[in-house]
């Protein structure tokens, strides 16, 4: 638990600022922003306006001085008023070993969210999104999972760490037991969001006569060109220096997105090489396995088949339509 965490949750105590109660905290590609966008429109919550606030993972952050302050975090929930729920959505704090203590000394009686995927697709994402973004240089999805092994530091993009799902989950059944933790599997939520979403909003004890319309964020975007991306991306110092003289911050941030996204296109992601797949198959089964067991699900077909598609849902629906169920979470 980092310095200072105690004191700023007296202080938050003591403020009339609102402060969230419940945290979406990831996993990253495992439609963390489809439900943070769902649970916007519900008129008995509020989420921030913005999402991934990234204020209680600091141990992922490549300088304490990019903390933001408390008067900043809490600034995003100022528009509240008398919602039941005011939460945020930060996929890295399912990582962060810090988060889950932080988050519950600064609001005890918080509700945490877990949305999970099947790793090998959460890794796959997580290589297009770095191609998109240039923090990903190396095209192969193969070559770049083999080169990540040897990276250090701020060069890593973590596609292990991302998917430790059994440490982290028990991090959070820990610290806040199961009563408080909802686990969400994105192959349901993809499926059934609405069985999904009223099973959520049963979870958070707020009114279930309502309804959003039920649209996937985030589908996949695929650069056209990856050296013009990674320029963007890493512009060189004279061309940030000639645009911060002309232009101000609003209209650079403008222009930097616009070219961003002109070098995109939303476009399916290629399958993973089958043999690829298999291998990472028996890779993540003893991992799978442990999750499947903290959960009380199977989630065997994540590590079996030729495509890793999890199909077994049947359980969790005949869960969900008896009045009484301990679905656990």
């Amino acid at each position: 638990m980092r310095v200072g965490i105690l004191r700023m949750a007296a202080k938050a105590k003591n403020s009339t600022l609102k402060k969230p109660n419940l945290f979406i905290v990831g996993a990253p590609r495992c439609g963390t922003t489809s439900l943070w966008s769902y649970l916007k429109d519900h008129p008995d919550i509020f989420m921030s306006a913005e999402k991934e606030l990234y204020f209680f993972d600091s141990d992922l952050w490549a300088r304490e001085a990019w903390a933001p302050t408390l008067e900043q975090y809490l600034a995003n929930f100022s528009a509240a008023t008398d919602e039941r729920i005011i939460g945020e959505a930060t996929p890295s704090y399912l990582r962060s070993k810090r988060a889950p203590a932080e988050i519950k000394c600064f609001n005890p009686e918080a509700q945490i969210i877990i949305m999970l995927r099947n790793p090998l697709d959460v890794m796959h994402s997580l290589h297009s999104q770095g191609l998109r973004y240039g923090t990903e240089p190396i095209g192969d999805f193969e070559a770049a999972l083999q080169a990540d092994t040897a990276r250090v530091g701020r060069e890593s993009l973590g596609y292990h760490a991302f998917t430790d799902f059994p440490n982290q989950v028990q991090r959070y059944f820990d610290v806040f037991g199961r009563e408080h933790v909802h686990t969400i599997i994105f192959d349901d939520l993809k499926d059934d969001p609405a069985s999904v979403y009223q099973d959520t909003l049963r979870f958070l004890n707020v009114g279930l006569n309502f309804a959003p319309g039920f649209k996937m964020a985030n589908a996949n975007l695929q650069v056209r060109n990856a050296r013009l991306q990674r320029i963007l991306v890493h512009r060189p110092r004279a061309f940030r220096g000639i645009s911060r003289a002309l232009l101000p911050k609003w209209l650079r941030t403008r222009v930097s997105r616009a070219l961003l996204n002109s070098n995109v296109v939303s476009k399916a992601r290629p399958p993973i090489d089958p043999e690829l797949r298999r291998r990472l198959q028996r890779e993540f089964e003893p991992k799978v396995q442990q999750l499947g067991k903290l959960l009380d699900r199977d989630l065997s077909g994540w590590v079996q088949g030729s495509n890793g598609e999890y199909a077994e849902i049947r359980g969790y629906k005949r869960q969900l339509m008896a009045p009484d169920s301990n679905l656990r979470r």
